[in-house]
Order: structure tokens, then C-alpha cells, then sequence
């Protein structure tokens, strides 16, 4: 006990007699941590076991769970030392839940546990209230022997030779995790997962430490603000229009209040007499259906029954109520051919899927209008709704299905148009059932549906203390230098000593499988002769993994000594089961085939059958026509492309570069993906190996690396495609691209590329119309978003900063008002001009290279205006042209070792005392000296003794210091912005004003807006070759229809879409 509640049950009898407690059994709770009324083992029955806020844990005779199976290969090596550290979350800018609370924490230290946390701005809980509570707030969790965080942890950021816990999402193999599975082994890491924490480490338990009931709770709140705005559609103002996202309210108290109080006004002032009776629909019975259960009955309600909804309907308004129906197994299937209604025995339904067929449309769709779906579902069960099912419910006039609440949010799943997930920013898409067509727009006829796949974040206090509660009585096993991990631990520790635990090696099968077998996975079955195989072959579908049948099978032929080929490994197919064919060969071939026939109907769990063929019989592989994607370069925008490439099942994605960690991580991306390291610049002979097995080469190289890919493209066939401007050197491979055939499709980037197609798309429709062009201005920037703009410079580096650097230099000519406009690259930073083209931001634009010849490749001859510049927020020129004319862009020498002695140099070789009288005497009077000299002293370069990196080289020195101090942190994002204005005339007189925007934001800890902007587009123009979309050959840009309106058309499928508005001004 702490002081305050010694205090006060001592001076309260009525509280002591009933707790039975003396004064001196309450010294002897606040002397003795160890009293029996902490150490007792509590229920099993909870799924949540919170320790008293007041007592100590006990390390000896507390523990919660069973400790009947206990292993040593885990323990072993990985000694406790009593200190825990818990990350920073970065999976997502919303995840803002913790695994302990500072409550928890203060717990734990009050057990004489060390707690290390690092220091986060977006938690719920700050970094203060950690202090607190007792625990050291530092980046470096290298003390702890145990580490805690929510969601994966980044690769980059995992420590050798620790203990982890986090959910990791790769116990069924996802591919796309199967890089952290890999530095999970790499570095020897303890792994924990807490998806894997059974009651009593059963595989069929109930799970122990999860975030329960609140997806539930978030998404019936959520729903109440979709509910409103698609009555509003209809004409129908309602109190549900004023209900927030949860995320909105401070914690759950306050949320729970603010239904309620939306619930007196429906009872007090009734919903609209016009509207039908509101019926919500909950399907579920977990406790992601209770949590939404518990908010909706916060509200006036009456449940009524499936049976009763036809006649509730007739019922006249006003309505002072909501109605409530549960959904059963008997509301959403029935025997096929059985019309009784009878209940379904639950057991036959989940072994015997396939023998019901769907009524859910039939007896409920007609008469709900908010579908709360918290159901399990796989591939194996009838859906409950289908597009078809409810597209002819909107024929026979049953349009009453205003939202749906897809709380499980599984993607085309039980709810099958449920096409997508939605973001907590914007929770919402409207369904078009008749047209079968998706939009951000909520519009009067469809329905409005909510898809939030990180539902408990929005309620991160709560949901974090709810989930720690479970999980604290389990840490002193782990941390404690003596350590006795309990049978919970033990099944779900994934890895350990740099290999995967007994339970979990079928994953290293499965990978191994997945990389040997890319070119069959999904894939159309085909038949083909076993006497193409060495051995034996038993063909194995069921639920293989969950059941621990595939497990057991491998063991088997492991212990019988026989070898095996995996032929095919697929998990969870169309069917909702996983199948296997495995060849097996030598040792006891024969006794091993008779043990996996009597091994299969013994585990009745896996619902599996075996097949076994003989030499002579057929058997089921795949095989697939895959086309091979070489992409050149591993760098900043490298990921996007393979990611896009990647996602269909006949593309080979090859990756190479010089960087095996960027390598991995961008091949990773693909779902057939390879990393292959090496110079590409230097071992042309590896290169040309590969270049000409591919169906088409990407180069994401510099730009001066082009022309020589080019000719080992024009060589052997294979067609190319670059982001880059065409050089000179590239052009002049014009003529060998038509008598090879080929195609080398070049500026499918951002800038160039986006800028084309989508001012090519105006023009030509003004050309078309019979217009003439006669003002074009285009500029685009990659810059930081607003919020992360916190530095002299305003900017931060989402590509090459060598090649921001380099453009800073370039000379630029266009045209303004009929006048050449001619810029040295000397003066480009001093010849900046504000731009207002996005209102709300306070920019400015460069010139940018030679406008000039766009006039003929936009077949622009009569626009006495050519501009293309480049974005930057207002301030960012000058101060770079007072860097610049100091020297820092120069590739001389730097003249001595640290950046002080740099500085001092270079204002000795001006002749300045100082920075201030340097700007005063070279830079003009548009620089602020004090601003310049602030700039210098926050990177570090003026007064201390920080070293430069290439002493050789001023400009390499400074680019890598501005690369490391101008870095995103994990929770900021980057931005790009792109516009034009265009103005044309017609014969008539009559004059328009084009302005088209792009503005896009990148994800925190995910994808930048300029890989996604840069990367979706290069994919984008190599796909319009591997499909045939792109007939032309040659050296091409994207600036013709057959190519840019494909290609936008796509982009905007990926969110990319440009803002486009027209004045026209008639004579």
C-alpha cells in the first residue's frame, strides 16, 4: 500500500471491516510485498488480470498463468537484468497506444525493475508522466533485456542478442515481413508475439494480451458521424451530424458522455417524423461486436428480432428510438434447400461451409440501415453480402442500407464491397451499389462505409491501459536474472538463439518455399506427370498451419530420414485453405507415407485431406509466365516502383545496387522480389547477364549511367524506361532504338513526368477545341510539410541532396511576356519570385533549366509566356545564395579538418571578419546576415569543432552534413506541390484560365510523397510496355494521349490526382 491509501483505510472502520483488515494487517500490506491477498492466482477466466495500482508485483509467487511447460532452449543466453526499454512507436502516424502505461510502469519500478523509454512527441502519455512514474526517458535501450513496443518494430532499429515483444504479423508467412522474420534470426533476438499468448500456451486458447472490445467501441462511434452525413445527403438533419470521431475526445469517459448526451437529444426531441425506423445490424459475437454493442445501447434503444423487422418498418415516426437486431448463424445462412429456419449447429457449419447458402440479403438486408459488421470470416463461408446481392436490393427498392460499419475490415471479404480500408483522418468512402463504383464523395443514393483497419488507436489511453493490465503479470518472468517462463511465454516465443522455436518452423519451410517457388505461387494449376519427380508425392489441403499438421508432417520426414522437396506451398488459397505438395524421396519413404496418412484424420482441427501419387499419376503444381522487371539503383524512390510493379503475381522483380541493406529492402517490397548486390556501374559483364533476361529494364541510376544501360538494352532486345530527362548522349540512341525495335520511354517521374502528362492533357484539349496556348507556367517542389518545415532552411531531403545542391546551380532561360528571360546558374538562388498558386502557404519559385524548348515540344509556338520553375517556402533562396556565395557549394578543397576552420578560411579568403560583414559586402542587400549566420550555427559549422566529411571537398562536406541534419524523424512527413497555369484563346475571343494542382503528402514511417509521386509513375510507364500499351519505339517521353492518359488515368487510381479548374471569359 501506498501512504495515502495506508492513511485512509486506517482512519476508515466501516472500509477495514469489510475487507476484514486490522491496522496491524494493513503495516504488515504496507511492509510486505508478498502479502496473500497480492500473491493469490486470480481467475482464469479474466482475459485482463490488472495488478493493484498500489502493490508491488511479486517476482516469487504472483504469476497469473500456468507454469506447467517450461523450455530451456529459450531461456538459455538470454538472462534477465531487471530492465525493461520500450520504443517509440513509428509504424503510423496515428499508432499513438503504448504496451505500459506510466501507471504500469510506476508498478514495475516500484518492484525495483529499471524501465527505459524512448522519447516520443505522439504518444498518449508524455514523455513527463514517464519521468514520473519513475522510468529513464532515453534513446538508447541498450540496458534492456527486454523490449516492448506495440507494432513492428523497424528493422534498422532492432538491438542484437534482445529480448522482443511486439505484434510482428508474420506467423503465416506474409512475405511482407518476412525481412524482419530474417533480422529477427540475423541478430540472435528473443522473440515474442503477442497474437501467440494463449490460456496455458493452448493453439486453440484464448488469447491473453490483445486490445479487445475497443476496435468495436471506435468504430460504433466512428459510425455515428457516417450515419449523419449520409442523412444529410437525403435531406435529414439528425443529432448524428454533431457526433465526433473518436479520436476527437480526450479518453472514453468523455466519449461515453458525448453519445449519451447525443441520446438524450433523440429521446427528447425524436429523429425526423419523415424517417423510417432506425435499425442497426451487429454480426459478431467476440468482443470486437460487444464493444459496439456497449456504445450503441448509450443511445434510446430496443432490440427486436430478425422476424419483427418487416412489421417494425410500417411503424410512423417521430421515433424516440434506435432498434437493435443480433444477427445469428440462422440470420445468414441455411442448409442448402432448407426453408424451415431452424438454427444451424454451429459445429457442421464450420466443417461443412459449402453444404449453406447466404439468406442474410434475403430476411435482413431489406429492412437494416447501419450493418455493423464484427464478424470472423475466411473464404470458406458464404459472404454475407455480396455486390450482386445488394445492387438487386437497390432494384426491388430496398435502398435503406445507409452505412456500413465494417469493424473487422477485411478487403472485399464478408462484406464484399468493402473495396478498401480508410484512414482515421478520413474514416469514410460512399458505395454506388447500382454502379458498383467507389468514391471519397458522400453522395445522396449508396452508401456511406467505414473501414478503419487501426480502429483502438483512435482510443489509445484506454485501450493502452486495458492491454497492459493483461500484459504486466508476465514481465518478471522475463526480466528477473533467474527467469522461469511460464507455458504462455513458451508458445508464443517465434525465435530464439537465431533460429525459429519448434512450433514455428514451418515459417522457415514456408519462406524457403515461397523464394524457390515465386513463379508458382497463385498461380493457374496445371496437371503434370510425377514421373517428372524423384520421389513420392502426397498432396496435403486443410488448415495446415494453424492445426500444426504441416509441423508435424515435416518432422516426420526429418525423423525417418528422408529428403523433401516443396513442389508447392500456398496459404490460404481461393478455397480458404492452405495446400502443399510435397515430394518425398529416400530413407523410410514408404513407413513415412503410411505415418502421414494415419497422422492427418487424427488431428481433426485441420479439416485436411491426403492424397498420395505414385510414380505414373498426375500431380497438382503451378507455373507461371512471369516477366522480369530489372530495376537499376536501390535509392530513395526505388521502393515505391517495386511495390507497384510487384503487386501482380507474373512480375519478377530483380533489384540491383551497391547497398545490400537498400537492396533487400526494395526487393522486399515485391511479392516476387530478388536483391541482387553489386556495382552496377563498374561489373558490366554481371549487368549485361541480367539485362538481357529481362522483359524490361528500369534505371533509377544518375542520370550519366543511362546511355550505357541504353546500349546494352538496344543490344538485346529490351525495352527500357528511366525517370530522367533525355540527355543528349540518349538521344542521339534514337536510330538503334528503331532498328532494334525497342522502346526507352524516359521523364516518368514527377518532375519531369506528372508535369507533362497532366499540362499535355489541357493543351491538347484546347488544341482540339481549336484554341491557341498563349501563357504556360508549371512549377513543382518536394519540400517538408509544414509542420516539419522546422529549420533556417525550411527543407529537408526526400531525394538525392546532391542533386538539390546541383540545381541550385543551373543556369535557366525562359520566356516572359514575349521577352527571354536568361539566368547564370551563379545568380539562379537571387532570382527567386513569390508564388501564390497555393494560398495557404507562403512560397516562392526558381527558374528551372531551359524553358525555352518546351514551346516546341508542347507545340506551343504562340505563347508569349514559357515558364517551368521549382517550389520552395519563401526564404529558402536567399539564404542559400548567402551559403553559396560564401563558398559551401564549391568542390575545392575544404582547407582544413573541422567545419570552424572551414568557415574561417573561406571569410579570410573573402577578406570578412565575420559572417555578418561577408553578407554585407557580397550577397546584396536581399540577404539577412543574421539569418545566414543562424543557419550556419544550427548546422553545427560556426564556433565548434565538428569534422567534415570529405576534406577534399566542400560541396561532398556540406551535402552530407545537410543530409544528416535536414533528416524526416519518424513522425513527419514530406510534401510535394505541383501547378500550372495555363491560358489559351479561341477564334471567337474568348479567352480561359486552366489551373491545375497536385498536392500530396507522404506517410510518416511509410512512403514519401515524392517516392510515391516518382516511383507509381516510372511503374506505371514500364507496365504500358510489358502490356502492350505503349506501341511506339524509339526514344519516347510521356507527352503524347496513347501514353499520358493511360498513365494518369492510373495515377489517380493510387490517390493522385490533380485539382483542375477553368475560368472562361467570353468577348
Amino acid at each position: 500500500l501506498d501512504s495515502e491509501m495506508f492513511r485512509r483505510l486506517s482512519s476508515n472502520t466501516a472500509i477495514r471491516g469489510r475487507l476484514g483488515l486490522s491496522r496491524n494487517s494493513l503495516r504488515a500490506l504496507q511492509t510486505t510485498p508478498h502479502h496473500p491477498l497480492w500473491t493469490q492466482k486470480p481467475p482464469t477466466s479474466t482475459t485482463s488480470t490488472p495488478c493493484p495500482s498500489s502493490a508491488k508485483l511479486d517476482r516469487n509467487k504472483y504469476h497469473p498463468f500456468s507454469t506447467a511447460t517450461t523450455s530451456k532452449s529459450i531461456q538459455d543466453g538470454y538472462d534477465g537484468n531487471n530492465t525493461l526499454g520500450i520504443v517509440r512507436e513509428t509504424y503510423n502516424k496515428w499508432e499513438r497506444r503504448v504496451p505500459l502505461t506510466p501507471d504500469q510502469v510506476r508498478e514495475l519500478v516500484q518492484s525495483n525493475y529499471k524501465v527505459l523509454i524512448q522519447p516520443a512527441n505522439h504518444r498518449i502519455f508524455t514523455d513527463a508522466e514517464y519521468t514520473a512514474a519513475g522510468a529513464t526517458v532515453t534513446e538508447d535501450l541498450g540496458e534492456a533485456c527486454l523490449i516492448l513496443g506495440v507494432k513492428q518494430v523497424a528493422n534498422e532499429n532492432l538491438l542484437k542478442d534482445k529480448s522482443y515483444m511486439f505484434f510482428s504479423h508474420v506467423i503465416k508467412g506474409q512475405p511482407e515481413n518476412m525481412s524482419l522474420l530474417q533480422k529477427l534470426l540475423d541478430d540472435n533476438i528473443r522473440f515474442f508475439d503477442y497474437e501467440c499468448i494463449t490460456a496455458g500456451g493452448a493453439s486453440d486458447g484464448k488469447r491473453l494480451v490483445a486490445f479487445g472490445q475497443f476496435a468495436g467501441i471506435a468504430g460504433m462511434i466512428d459510425t455515428f458521424q457516417a450515419i449523419g452525413q449520409q442523412l444529410l445527403q437525403s435531406g435529414y438533419s439528425t443529432p448524428f451530424l454533431n457526433s465526433p470521431s473518436s479520436y476527437m475526445y480526450r479518453d472514453l469517459v468523455a466519449a461515453k458522455f458525448g453519445v449519451s448526451s447525443m441520446g438524450r437529444d433523440i429521446s427528447n426531441g425524436g429523429l425526423p417524423t419523415a424517417l423510417e425506423p432506425l435499425v442497426f445490424a451487429f454480426t459478431g459475437a467476440g468482443n470486437v461486436a460487444k464493444g459496439a454493442r456497449e456504445i450503441f445501447e448509450l443511445l434510446p434503444h430496443k432490440y427486436v428480432k430478425v422476424e419483427d423487422l418487416e412489421e417494425l418498418k410500417k411503424t410512423p415516426g417521430p421515433h424516440n428510438f434506435v432498434y437493435g437486431v443480433v444477427i445469428e448463424e440462422k440470420d445468414m445462412v441455411r442448409l442448402k434447400g432448407d426453408d424451415s429456419g431452424a438454427d444451424i449447429e454451429k459445429a457442421h457449419y464450420r466443417k461443412s461451409p459449402n453444404a449453406y447458402e447466404p439468406v442474410f440479403h434475403e430476411k435482413v438486408g431489406p429492412h437494416v440501415n447501419v450493418l455493423v459488421n464484427g464478424m470472423y470470416w475466411d473464404q470458406r463461408y458464404p459472404r454475407l453480402l455480396t455486390k450482386e446481392q445488394i445492387k438487386q436490393l437497390y432494384a426491388d427498392g430496398n435502398d435503406g442500407l445507409l452505412a456500413l460499419a465494417d469493424i473487422s475490415c477485411d478487403i472485399g471479404g464478408s462484406v464484399e464491397f468493402l473495396e478498401k480500408s480508410t484512414s482515421v483522418e478520413k474514416p469514410y468512402f460512399h458505395y454506388d451499389p447500382v454502379n458498383d463504383e467507389v468514391s471519397d464523395e458522400i453522395k445522396r443514393e449508396g452508401i456511406t462505409i467505414m473501414g478503419v483497419d487501426i480502429l483502438p488507436s483512435e482510443l489509445p489511453r484506454e485501450a493502452s491501459k486495458y492491454f497492459g493490465d493483461a500484459l504486466l503479470p508476465l514481465l518478471p518472468g522475463l526480466l528477473d536474472e533467474k527467469s522461469t517462463v511460464g507455458a504462455e511465454l513458451v508458445s508464443s516465443c517465434i525465435t530464439a538463439h537465431g533460429e525459429l522455436t519448434e512450433k514455428f518452423k514451418y515459417i522457415d519451410q514456408l519462406k524457403r518455399a515461397v523464394l524457390k517457388e515465386q513463379r508458382a505461387v497463385n498461380a493457374k494449376a496445371r496437371m503434370a506427370a510425377v514421373d517428372e519427380q524423384d520421389g513420392t508425392i502426397i498432396q496435403l489441403d486443410g488448415h495446415l498451419f494453424d492445426s500444426g499438421l504441416i509441423n508435424n508432417v515435416l518432422d516426420l520426414v526429418e525423423d525417418r530420414a528422408c529428403e523433401v522437396d516443396i513442389i508447392k506451398m500456398e496459404v490460404r488459397g481461393e478455397d480458404g485453405k492452405s495446400h502443399a505438395v510435397l515430394s518425398v524421396t529416400g530413407g523410410q519413404k514408404d513407413s513415412v507415407i503410411a505415418e502421414i496418412e494415419d497422422l492427418v484424420p487424427k488431428l481433426p482441427r485441420a479439416e485436411a485431406t491426403c492424397a498420395v501419387y505414385e510414380k505414373g499419376t498426375p500431380a497438382v503444381v503451378t507455373d507461371l509466365n512471369q516477366k522480369q522487371v530489372l530495376v537499376l539503383g536501390a535509392g530513395r524512390v526505388a521502393n515505391s516502383f517495386a511495390e507497384y510493379v510487384g503487386r501482380r503475381d507474373d512480375r519478377k522483380v530483380i533489384v540491383c545496387g551497391n547497398v545490400e541493406a537498400e537492396v533487400k529492402s526494395v526487393a522486399g517490397e515485391a511479392k516476387f522480389g530478388e536483391g541482387i548486390c553489386f556495382d552496377v556501374t563498374s561489373d558490366t559483364e554481371r549487368l549485361e547477364s541480367l539485362v538481357k533476361t529481362s522483359d524490361v529494364v528500369v534505371s533509377l541510376l544518375p542520370a550519366p549511367f543511362h546511355p550505357m544501360v541504353g546500349n546494352m538494352c538496344i543490344d538485346h532486345g529490351v525495352n527500357m524506361v528511366t525517370a530522367s530527362y533525355v540527355s543528349p548522349a540518349v538521344a542521339d540512341l534514337e536510330q538503334r532504338c528503331l532498328d532494334a525495335g525497342i522502346t526507352i520511354l524516359n521523364e516518368v517521374g514527377l518532375d519531369p513526368g506528372m508535369d507533362h502528362m497532366s499540362a499535355m492533357r489541357i493543351m491538347d484539349d484546347v488544341k482540339a477545341r481549336g484554341g491557341t496556348i498563349k501563357h504556360f507556367s508549371s512549377v513543382c517542389g518536394g519540400l517538408p510539410a509544414p509542420e516539419a518545415a522546422n529549420n533556417p532552411l525550411m527543407y529537408k531531403f526526400s531525394w538525392s541532396p546532391m542533386g538539390v545542391l546541383t540545381a541550385s546551380g543551373n543556369s535557366a532561360t525562359y520566356l516572359k511576356g514575349g521577352k527571354v528571360v536568361e539566368v547564370e546558374g551563379s545568380e539562379l538562388l537571387n532570382n527567386a519570385d513569390d508564388l501564390f498558386g497555393f494560398p495557404t502557404m507562403n512560397l516562392e519559385c526558381l527558374p528551372n533549366r531551359d524553358s525555352l524548348i518546351y514551346r516546341e515540344l508542347y507545340d506551343i509556338p504562340d505563347a508569349d509566356t514559357v515558364f517551368r520553375g521549382t517550389i520552395r517556402f519563401k526564404g529558402f533562396s536567399q539564404l542559400m545564395y548567402g551559403l553559396k556565395r560564401l563558398g559551401l557549394l564549391e568542390g575545392s578543397p575544404c582547407g582544413a579538418d573541422d567545419w570552424k576552420g572551414v568557415i574561417d578560411k573561406l571569410l579570410e579568403k573573402a577578406g570578412a571578419k565575420n559572417v555578418e560583414e561577408f553578407v554585407r559586402d557580397n550577397c546584396g542587400g536581399g540577404v539577412d546576415a543574421e539569418s545566414v549566420k543562424g543557419c550556419l550555427e544550427w548546422l553545427g559549422m560556426n564556433g565548434s569543432d565538428l569534422k567534415v566529411s570529405h576534406p577534399s571537398n566542400i560541396v561532398e562536406s556540406f551535402c552530407t552534413l545537410l543530409e544528416n541534419r535536414l533528416l524526416f524523424t519518424g513522425s513527419e512527413r514530406d510534401m510535394v506541390l505541383m501547378h500550372h497555369d495555363i491560358r489559351a484563346t479561341f477564334p471567337d475571343g474568348t479567352l480561359e484560365n486552366h489551373s491545375s494542382s497536385l498536392q500530396v503528402y507522404g506517410q510518416v514511417n511509410e512512403m514519401s510523397a515524392m517516392c510515391k509521386t516518382v516511383g507509381y509513375t516510372a511503374a506505371i510507364g514500364a507496365e504500358l510496355i510489358l502490356n502492350g500499351d505503349i506501341k511506339e519505339k524509339g526514344i519516347l517521353t510521356p507527352m503524347t494521349p496513347s501514353i499520358y492518359e493511360k498513365s494518369l488515368e492510373l495515377l489517380e487510381e493510387e490517390g493522385l490526382v490533380f485539382d483542375e479548374s477553368c475560368t472562361v471569359i467570353r468577348k
